[in-house]
């Protein structure tokens, strides 16, 4: 038998059959919305950009649009150095084109139509939108609010919460109420900002304190918290309301909801959930009569759903208060109304089951290694042997919190040494950025992202739930698997190699071992001369270390010609050095370090080569030179001073010219190590052409020994 509100149903539909829609503003709107929006995806860019001066004359509406698209295209391009790379526009499904129109058709309706027309239209699709929201998330007797951010949402439910405590001088009070708000940072400065924005000191919000359990950084600790209600109570505070997590964005916490319901019933406080794991409720196969989880909670449908801009939804038990203090505009309802129907529940479910299979198939994938710390808070997360599904799980829990506690809607991981049950140390941040990184870069589209947790460090985190992205093939999973199995074994294979660095180092007397900041590699290595490390004072001025520097960079550079593995690296004292990468389990390591001592003695020697070429060559211009100067003076006493003298010399050389008895010219013989004259060259010009048996040429007595 039909109920009345589905015949009531079926009356509004059948007073609008489709077939008389035909053409109307509404398809008007939409044609002319998606029109601009293929604009964009197609790039098709105007130059004429919009001025800082208002236009004289009226412009067309299509140039109007054409410079909008101008400015979104130009902004969206950023410098990379070599030019301007263009970033990709978010590619648009048919849905996510379907909310966005709506937005303008709700305004349509709301602005636009008469005041008669638009009450009843709006009424009638905030019902039915709040009537399927309250099935589909298991959420009896609510009424329903949206708004465009989380932050809007949790300053309404503030103001729920004091309208039901003081009633309507809930704006006027002289002491305001404390707010409880789990240990997430995330959520915590939420509530701060929204405690703010309503007119409420800052220091009104109080964290409640984290469990002592480092692997559980941001679960409430309940005992602690109804102890500092008692006591606030007791100092003729009042208790307000409690916001929880139920699987926060990154981490996946998840707070003791039925402990914590308890609680709240228990001292009249306003319990408000948020979280991933509450999308599970549309999983539900069982219907139950027990009360809500929770006095109010907040739905994100858009990222749930994978459909972009649609508005954030907030439900609340209507027997506590009024929904008139709200100020609720019923028009932002309607991309909710339209995208639900358009999906339908089966696919709107499969669409949130799927999200969930994906966290628990990474789960299956990464319980595989031991040196992989899993951090999720479901209760089933030490059960090496469970095997269930997620349809196992769901049809095997008996209420709504035991099944939300069993899914997880986020997965942790961190690379940790063995046994280790606290933080890890720096060395381990860096190997975990490591993973992070080359996972995000050879499988983008894997739902992961990096972030540092206080009490654990770095880790790399699954959200299929906040990243849209998704692996929905099986090529994508074998992919991954076997990206996951090489880099895991690289990790492994590095930091064993790492711990025996030192001991292979010690057996090579030219090298030492450098401690690198932010390097995840196996280490870093500084060839130092024998002789330096032997004096006290060979590194002590800067031109020393200058010298060290460019020995060492002179290493990586024939290093690299070999093999791309080293890089050059910077100490902690400043000073250049050998840097290693991340290596596999068959890496020779010791023939590595081999290799950069053999690399830097051939260096060294021709250091040394280059340094003794640089005195020869030093030496034989301060002996040309003394010889020429001496050479120049002999030939001013043999030709008299009176050449020389400016203007009469002149006359002098014209009255009796001088002889042709140049100076002579010298050139260095590196071979022989001594300065020659060039008076040979200039008498026979063959000499360039000289056999290999006439190098060693004997001296002469125009030859000059270097000292």
């Amino acid at each position: 038998m039909s109920s009345p509100d589905a015949v009531n149903e079926k009356k509004s539909d059948a007073q609008i059959p489709d077939h008389e829609v035909g053409h109307s503003p509404f398809l008007d709107l939409s044609e002319q919305f998606n029109y601009t929006l293929d604009n964009l995806d197609n790039n098709q860019v105007n130059t004429q950009l919009t001025t800082q001066t208002l236009p004289l004359g009226s412009k067309p509406f299509c140039d109007i649009l054409a410079s909008l698209q101008t400015l979104v295209l130009s902004q969206n391009k950023k410098e990379n150095g070599e030019g301007y790379e263009e970033n990709a526009l978010p590619v648009l499904q048919d849905l996510d084109k379907f909310s966005l129109t709506s937005y303008s058709l709700s305004y349509y309706i709301s602005h636009c139509l008469p005041n008669e027309q638009t009450v009843p239209v709006l009424s009638l699709v905030n019902k039915s939108t709040t009537m399927w929201i309250s099935k589909l998330f298991q959420f009896s007797n609510c009424g329903a609010f949206y708004t465009e951010n989380m932050l809007l949402s949790y300053e309404r439910v503030l103001l729920l919460a004091m309208h039901r405590m003081f009633g309507p001088e809930y704006l006027n009070l002289s002491e305001f109420p404390v707010v409880y708000c789990t240990p997430d940072p995330v959520l915590v400065g939420t509530i701060k900002r929204t405690a703010l924005q309503i007119g409420m000191n800052e220091k009104c919000v109080q964290i409640i304190p984290s469990l002592s359990n480092a692997l559980c950084p941001y679960k409430a600790d309940l005992g602690t918290l109804e102890s500092i209600i008692t006591t606030d109570v007791e100092n003729h505070r009042k208790p307000l309301i409690v916001f929880a997590r139920a699987g926060a964005h990154v981490t996946g916490q998840m707070d003791d909801i039925v402990n914590l319901k308890e609680l709240c019933s228990k001292h009249n406080i306003w319990l408000h959930l948020s979280g991933d794991n509450l999308s599970g409720l549309a999983l539900t196969t069982f219907k139950t009569n027990s009360s809500n989880i929770a006095d109010s909670m907040t739905l994100t449908p858009s990222i749930w759903l994978n459909i972009s801009a649609l508005p954030v939804i907030t439900l609340f038990d209507k027997q506590y208060t009024s929904t008139e203090i709200l100020n609720i505009y019923k028009s932002k309802c309607l991309p909710i109304w339209t995208c639900f129907q358009a999906l339908g529940h089966d696919a709107l479910v499969l669409r949130i089951q799927q999200k969930f299979e994906i966290c628990h198939r990474i789960h299956n994938l990464v319980k595989r290694y031991d040196c992989l710390r899993i951090l999720c808070e479901t209760y089933d997360q030490n059960n090496e042997s469970n095997d269930e599904t997620v349809a196992d799980i769901i049809a095997n829990r008996e209420n709504i919190p035991d099944l939300l506690h069993n899914l997880s809607s986020c997965l942790v991981i961190q690379f940790v040494p063995k046994d280790c049950n606290q933080r890890v140390s720096p060395y381990y941040d860096k190997l975990n950025s490591w993973l992070g990184q080359v996972l995000e870069r050879e499988i983008p589209e894997a739902p992961l992202e990096l972030c540092e947790i206080e009490t654990l460090g770095v880790v790399v985190t699954f959200s299929p739930f906040t990243v849209l992205n998704s692996l929905v093939t099986e090529d994508d999973w074998e992919t991954f698997s076997i990206c996951l199995d090489q880099h895991i074994e690289i990790l492994l294979a590095t930091v064993d190699y790492k711990e025996k660095l030192t001991g292979l180092i010690a057996n090579l007397p030219s090298l030492e071992y450098v401690e690198i900041d932010d390097w995840a590699g196996l280490g870093a290595v500084r060839y130092v001369p024998q002789q330096w490390q032997l004096s006290d004072q060979q590194l002590a001025t800067d031109q020393a270390k200058q010298d060290l520097n460019r020995l060492n960079v002179r290493i990586v550079q024939q290093l690299r010609s070999i093999d791309a593995a080293f890089s050059l690296g910077e100490g902690s004292d400043g000073l250049a050095c050998v840097r290693f990468g991340m290596v596999t389990s068959d890496t020779d390591v010791a023939e590595l370090l081999s290799l950069v001592q053999s690399t830097g003695l051939k260096e060294e020697e021709s250091t040394k080569y280059i340094d003794s070429m640089a005195e020869l060559v030093k030496k034989g211009i301060e002996t040309a030179t003394v010889d020429l100067k001496k050479e120049t003076e002999e030939k001013i006493w043999q030709e008299g001073i009176l050449r020389h003298v400016p203007v009469f010399g002149n006359i002098v050389n014209w009255w009796s010219p001088p002889a042709k008895n140049a100076v002579k010219g010298r050139w260095l013989d590196l071979e022989a190590g001594v300065v020659r004259s060039t008076e040979v060259i200039y008498e026979k010009k063959a000499q360039v052409e000289e056999s290999d048996g006439n190098e060693n040429v004997p001296a002469t007595a125009d030859d000059v020994p270097m000292e």
